[in-house]
């Protein structure tokens, strides 16, 4: 009995040593153990911890997705990794990559579940920070858009204004006038408001991983930059597989970020050769679904891309422009593969360059969970 003892002690001296969060439940659910940077996470002694479940200590949707988690890998006896962000009770959130796997005895019973979590906050804020900075690199590309969009209802306003003039001079003004004037005037100041807008919402960063409309999306980016293609000359094409709208699972902010990083790379290559005699820029984005997954490919017609450089266009700082940060297509990755758990794949298809992403539909934790 001594020997258990200082086994256990131990043990218990051991984990606590290690940086890192940990604690066991048994197959009910239920906390049979944990170490001290796990009590310091939910704020509560370990003594308090025991025997209680992670409704106890966390908000019931991320209990209720681990309840899954755990569910599922106690039946395919596989280890799974996932990562969850925490709002502390001091509310500094923090954001965790957790390994779990089933504990056996020894006839080979599932007696529970242990979990480590590694603190991955710093380099998700990092990411966070490129993913900013990139924004802020497209600012110039995104206010010279609102300076298009809002040009149209400038000279209407400016037309009106004149023309209440004219009615003031020739005294010709009455209610009727006067609402007309009140009412087209609203309109245009409505849209230039929302131009505005739409441009705070796309610089926000999203925090948390919400269903969201990919078609209704990308038409907001093409609220602030449609006009100023057209300016361009270019031909904008959508090709979408169906009338419905399609939903994906991920941060609708960050998923326009790189939608608007590829379109602006298609849009320079494209006026690089408006001196191209007969050449007429298009860009063609088709929506589709496959296997629970949105497909969202952008095609371009300003020449393929060198055999030699293709396979670097997601490199960090890779570019063959001058003044170019080089990070707006490492963005596109970061975004779609890291954040969204989606794929980036970019080719050639004769002079035409596709990018592609593909991006799941639902939760890619709970995809392959069977309640």
């Amino acid at each position: 009995m001594d020997n258990l003892k200082e086994k256990s002690s131990f043990e218990d001296v051991l984990l606590d040593t290690l940086p890192n969060p940990i604690y066991y439940k048994d197959v009910k659910g239920n906390f049979i153990r944990c170490n001290l940077q796990f009590s310091n996470l939910v704020g509560s002694p370990k003594k308090e911890i025991i025997g209680k479940s992670a409704y106890d200590f966390f908000p019931k949707g991320i209990a209720d997705r681990h309840r899954l988690v755990d569910k599922n890998i106690m039946k395919t006896l596989e280890p799974i990794e996932d990562e969850v962000h925490f709002v502390k009770k001091d509310g500094e959130t923090r954001y965790y990559n957790l390994s779990k796997a089933v504990c056996l005895n020894e006839n080979k019973d599932i007696v529970g579940i242990v979990c480590i979590m590694n603190d991955i906050t710093q380099r998700i804020k990092e990411k966070e920070f490129m993913i900013q900075q990139s924004k802020f690199v497209e600012m110039g590309e995104m206010i010279a858009a609102i300076a298009h969009q809002w040009n149209e209802p400038l000279v209407e306003l400016s037309a009106q204004i004149q023309r209440l003039e004219l009615c003031y001079t020739s005294k010709k003004i009455d209610q009727d006038i006067m609402s007309h004037f009140v009412k087209d005037s609203m309109v245009q100041i409505q849209y230039m408001s929302e131009t505005l807008s739409d441009f705070r919402n796309f610089l926000k960063p999203s925090v948390v991983k919400k269903k969201f409309p990919v078609k209704k999306a990308i038409n907001e980016i093409f609220d602030i930059i449609g006009k100023q293609l057209f300016y361009f000359n270019i031909t904008v094409n959508f090709e979408y597989e169906n009338d419905e709208e399609v939903y994906v699972h991920g941060y609708k902010n960050e998923f326009k970020q790189a939608i608007l990083n590829i379109l602006n790379n298609a849009k320079n290559k494209i006026i690089n050769l408006d001196d191209k005699e007969d050449f007429k820029g298009i860009i063609t984005i088709r929506v589709s679904v496959n296997n629970n997954c949105a497909i969202i490919e952008m095609i371009d017609n300003a020449g393929a891309i060198k055999d030699e450089i293709i396979d670097l266009l997601f490199d960090p700082y890779f570019t063959t422009k001058n003044n170019s940060t080089g990070i707006g297509l490492y963005m596109v990755k970061v975004i779609i593969e890291e954040k969204m758990s989606g794929k980036t794949n970019v080719r050639n298809s004769g002079e035409n360059v596709i990018f592609k992403l593909e991006i799941p539909q639902e939760d890619d934790t709970n995809e392959n969970i069977t309640t």
